[in-house]
This record gives C-alpha cells, structure tokens and sequence, in this order.
C-alpha cells in the first residue's frame, strides 16, 4: 500500500495508505454516537429454548465498536437472513397478484414497481420465528390526497375478509417523499410493532394485535393498496435466524459491519469461567461506538 501524505490539501477524499507505519483512510463518517445494550437473564436448563438473545439498540449505522469489559463471556451474534423479496429489476417476475407496473421511476437500483390499487406477493413458505421483519420501500404519489395501505398476512385466503398479520395505513403521509416500513413480527403473542423511516426512525405501533393462523405464516403474503400511484422497490423479509454466535472475551473491543444499523444484531451473557459459567443469569451492560 502505498504512503498517504495527510497534509496534502488535494487528497482524494476516498483514498487509502499509510502513515507513521499506521493505515490510514481519508473519508469520515457523517454521523457517530454510543450505545449501550444490557443482557437479559437467563438459566442453562440444557434446552435449546434456555438462552435470551438482547438485540442491540437500533442505530443507523455502517459499523459498530463494542467492547467487554464485563468479566463475563459475551455471546453476540446476527439476527436475520435478509431475504430480497423483490427489487423489481427482474421486470419478467410474474409473482404478483393485481396490476404492478414497471417504471424506472427508481428508488433503488434502475426499476420499481407503480401499484394504483390492490396487489399482493408471497412473503415465505418456511416456518416463521418470532423477531422476523418486513420492509418496503416506497414513494407516495405526487397527489394531494391518497391512502396507503400495507399489510402483511398469513394467507391469501384472509385478504379482504379477515384480519393481517400486521398492517400499515395512512393518509397523511407527505406527497411525492420517500419512506420506509418496517413491520416487527412476534407470533408467539400475535403482535407486531411498526415503525417508519424518512429518513429518521420512528415507532408508529407498538405491541399490536395480528392474525398468524397456526401454520407459522408458511403461506404468508404482503399486500399493498393505494388510491394513486404509489412507487414500490426493495421489499426484504428480514428472516430470524438462530445463528451460532461468536465469543466476547473480558477484556476486549470489536469492529462489526452494518447493513443498515447496529440492531441486526443481539447479544447474550454466557458467565464467566471464575463462576463455571453459571452466572448467566446476572444482567450486565455493554458500551460501544457506532460510525455512519
């Protein structure tokens, strides 16, 4: 690698070299703060079912520093398999039901998809677990006045005569702006929490009442409604998966890469070897640094 002359006044604001022996790169995150996440307790019964993950607060982030200084082993892991359900470039995808229209109106990537009234797609055919996550890129049409509606279901069978899964509807979202909506997934107390993004983070619903059925949303579908021309792109289904997790020792620090943010992932105390490790079930608080 090449040396990186720091007071040159024309550095490529992407470049990267070295410096004093140190690697040295020239772009700066355009935002950064701490976090802090505390483990929830939990005993080793030799179940599967015995060990409580705690996802790490949500922050919009592309890399996270946490460190252990806890005296306990850390187990931390990722949440989801994200899953592209459609990104809409494949403009031959015939797996809609209702009218979707191709259009290089784009959100992401060179094409999306332009729904005016009812359509929906197949979500999953595997067994769901509790922490799963939908999310849709949208744009609201350039209208004064519409009504946008997601939701998600469990069958398509349900779709105009019985209740979702999880559902989002609105008609005061601003005209002709980008959004993002996230349905949280819990099936185990058929509930779900929803939360919107343009481009800051909020929670629009919290703990409500769903309809899963009893085949953990093996036939589940999205649907999405709008009295105007609303720009879809990027539908993921952000799968829950229990992930092997790998090893914090006490003392250290770690660097982990963000897609989106620093709650893909969840953290666990696995005790310490003064205790043999039955000290699980103590809460204890992890500090770090999260970079945009």
């Amino acid at each position: 690698m090449s040396t990186l002359n720091i007071n040159n006044p024309y550095i490529d604001p992407d470049d990267a070299g070295v410096h004093n022996n140190r690697l040295i790169v020239t772009s700066k995150p355009t935002d950064f703060g701490t976090f802090a996440v505390t483990t929830a307790p939990w005993t080793d019964n030799n179940f599967p079912g015995d060990k409580v993950y705690e996802a790490i607060p949500y922050k919009k982030a592309n890399s996270f520093r946490i460190n252990n200084y806890t005296g306990k082993t850390i187990g931390i892991r990722r949440r989801h398999n994200s899953i592209t359900i459609d990104n809409f470039e494949n403009l031959e995808d015939s797996s809609w039901t209702g009218s979707v229209e191709d259009t290089s109106n784009d959100i992401d990537g060179l094409y999306s998809g332009v729904i005016k009234s009812l359509a929906h797609h197949p979500l999953t055919t595997q067994e769901m677990l509790d922490g799963s996550e939908v999310e849709v890129k949208f744009r609201t049409p350039y209208h004064d006045a519409f009504t946008v509606e997601i939701k998600v279901w469990d069958d398509p069978s349900r779709i105009g005569v019985g209740s979702p899964s999880a559902e989002f509807s609105s008609s005061s979202l601003s005209k002709n702006r980008e959004y993002k909506i996230i349905f949280r997934l819990n099936l185990t107390d058929a509930k779900f929490d929803t939360f919107l993004e343009s481009p800051g983070r909020s929670e629009i619903t919290s703990q409500a009442t769903g309809e899963f059925g009893a085949l953990k949303m093996v036939n589940s579908v999205i649907s999405i409604e709008c009295t105007a021309g609303l720009t879809i792109d990027s539908i993921v289904y952000q799968q829950k998966v229990n992930f092997s997790h790998e090893q914090l020792l006490s003392p250290s620090s770690v660097v982990y890469p963000c897609e989106d943010n620093i709650s893909e992932y969840e953290v666990i105390n696995l005790g310490s070897n003064a205790l043999n490790y039955s000290d699980t079930n103590i809460n204890v608080t992890l500090s770090g640094l999260y970079t945009v």
